[in-house]
């Protein structure tokens, strides 16, 4: 919503030089999110930061004009109504009129109340992400969206979880505080979470391609609070920094036409090691998609103990535990140090191994483990 392209016909041939936000001279937003909030803030660099152009190749829409807000609102149910869309991804939410986008936004929940919306927040810090979307907070300004792309639990959670050393609020230690600040959210277990997408490094490449710790960031993703949201490649090991372009992290997936040398849609055209990553990602979400523990339920989660962490999700028809040993040393699990969850419980099956476990067990390094617990 918030801008076009140089080439749209609405901006080559404009019906009101009122539809795109014009300023003397070329200005640019700043990227400053604390504008919007931050009771201190300059009124005209809060102007700049919602009706600056993104770039200069993208026309920025003037959305208080209410042509422009009619003309948005019903290209947004024209959309989901011809294509069948159930979920919308909103581009740089934070960019836009916010108060337009609740008028644009409960349209939609009124045509399609059983729609999901969720809003791109490249932003830092979880007071400012709740700020976009439903939160308890007690201010002026309430967003109507149900959630966002949670930016936190990648920087200051799962990230910081596996690259950084265990201390008092590093390593994984980061990702049980960032978590604690879900109080902010109305329905945290909205929020998208993710390990990468098309304007980010991948994953396997921030992580240095250690396959282990891959291994354990999608167990920890298909697990977790939250809708998970994935990108192509990661089933096959891609790689990619955004230096110098994002076109480095948005190559073709290898395979799928008749020219294609190599076809990583089939087992045969991927590598061993490309296997046994493709392989537990494809238990984990199957696991996730008869879980509906892991799809709605509950989440508690345990102080992280020298680099061990541990959390359940829950409902009324099964408990799962998770374990993440980020240290470089086995760490012995016993089920009585976790008494409100696994009471009554005799035993856990992993679910990628299969192996069950009874009451005690020894996690090694660097590896995540998924248990149904059962009695």
């Amino acid at each position: 919503y918030n801008r076009t392209g140089l080439w749209l016909f609405l901006f080559q041939d404009q019906r009101d030089s009122s539809w795109f936000n014009r300023w003397r001279t070329f200005t640019q937003t700043n990227y400053k999110d604390q504008l919007l909030f931050n009771p201190y803030a300059s009124e005209n660099e809060k102007k700049i930061m919602s009706d600056g152009w993104f770039v200069k190749e993208m026309p920025d829409w003037n959305q208080h004009n209410l042509f422009v807000e009619k003309f948005l609102i019903q290209n947004a149910i024209w959309c989901v109504e011809e294509f069948g869309i159930d979920g919308w991804r909103i581009d740089t939410y934070a960019y836009n009129d916010l108060e337009f986008m609740n008028r644009c936004n409960k349209a939609l929940y009124t045509e399609y109340p059983k729609i999901t919306l969720f809003g791109e927040t490249w932003v830092h810090g979880v007071p400012n992400q709740a700020y976009f979307c439903e939160n308890n907070f007690n201010i002026p300004f309430k967003s109507n969206l149900q959630a966002t792309t949670d930016f936190q639990l990648l920087f200051y959670g799962i990230q910081p979880a596996l690259l950084e050393k265990f201390g008092w609020t590093e390593g994984v230690n980061k990702l049980y505080t960032t978590t604690a600040y879900d109080f902010m959210y109305k329905d945290p277990m909205r929020q998208v979470i993710f390990l990468d997408n098309h304007d980010l490094a991948r994953f396997y490449s921030v992580l240095n391609e250690d396959t282990a710790k891959y291994k354990m960031a999608f167990n920890w993703l298909m697990t977790y609070r939250g809708i998970p949201q994935m990108y192509y490649g990661n089933e096959i090991l891609l790689t990619g920094f955004t230096s110098p372009n994002d076109g480095h992290v948005r190559q073709d997936f290898p395979g799928g036409w008749k020219t294609d040398n190599i076809n990583k849609f089939s087992a045969t055209g991927r590598t061993f090691k490309e296997n046994s990553l493709f392989n537990q990602m494809r238990q984990i979400t199957r696991y996730r998609k008869q879980s509906t523990a892991l799809q709605t339920g509950k989440l508690m989660q345990y102080l992280p103990v020298d680099g061990l962490y541990v959390y359940f999700r829950y409902d009324a028809s099964a408990t799962v535990m998770c374990v993440m040993n980020t240290s470089e040393k086995e760490k012995p699990i016993d089920f009585n140090n976790y008494p409100e969850q696994t009471s009554g419980f005799k035993q856990g099956r992993e679910i990628i191994s299969g192996e069950v476990y009874t009451g005690k067990f020894n996690i090694p390094a660097m590896t995540m483990q998924v248990l149904e617990l059962t009695k």
